[in-house]
């Protein structure tokens, strides 16, 4: 049997054809027009951990040393000062953007120099973006942390422990 026959294939439209085909006691041949709408976008990937955080390394290191273009962001600047740095990196595939946040809840806990906000994409995929932040509480205080992905940080820094 090919991919293409298997029973794997077969989709609730097809089924529902066939019940209604059968329900009329009909035998011929049939042919039924089926319209499929836009497939949903495949699920981002993303990199790894240790590579937003290796981004963010980088990133917060060259911000630092003042070493890093800056632009002038539209919000929370009245006085129009280019104060915000932005890196753009490479590694492998992935392409970065890194740059401090500039929310509204950055400005208001004092993060604007912690809080990274990440961009990343490949070629011929959707761009993406996380936040990574100085862990404030909990196993992983003190530590750079992807939100959304604590969970992988946790075992990152473990393993990293481990080969200590």
């Amino acid at each position: 049997m090919s991919d293409s026959q298997s029973p794997l294939f077969t989709d609730l439209y097809q089924l529902a054809m066939l019940q209604a085909y059968h329900a009329y006691g009909l035998t011929r041949t049939a042919v039924f027009e089926l319209f499929v709408r836009t497939l949903p976008p495949r699920a981002l990937v993303e990199p790894e951990v240790a590579l937003l955080l290796d981004v963010d390394r980088e990133y917060r290191k060259l911000a630092r040393a003042e070493r890093l273009p800056k632009i002038a962001p539209k919000r929370f600047n009245p006085s129009g000062e280019a104060w915000l740095a932005i890196l753009h990196a490479e590694r492998g595939a992935w392409h970065f953007t890194a740059l401090y946040s500039n929310t509204a809840r950055a400005h208001e806990l004092n993060k604007t120099r912690d809080w990274v906000v990440m961009y990343f994409y490949r070629d011929n995929q959707a761009e993406g973006q996380r936040t990574i932040v100085t862990e404030t509480h909990g196993p992983l205080e003190g530590l750079r942390v992807v939100r959304g992905r604590e969970a992988e940080c946790r075992s990152l820094y473990a393993m990293t422990a481990a080969k200590r």
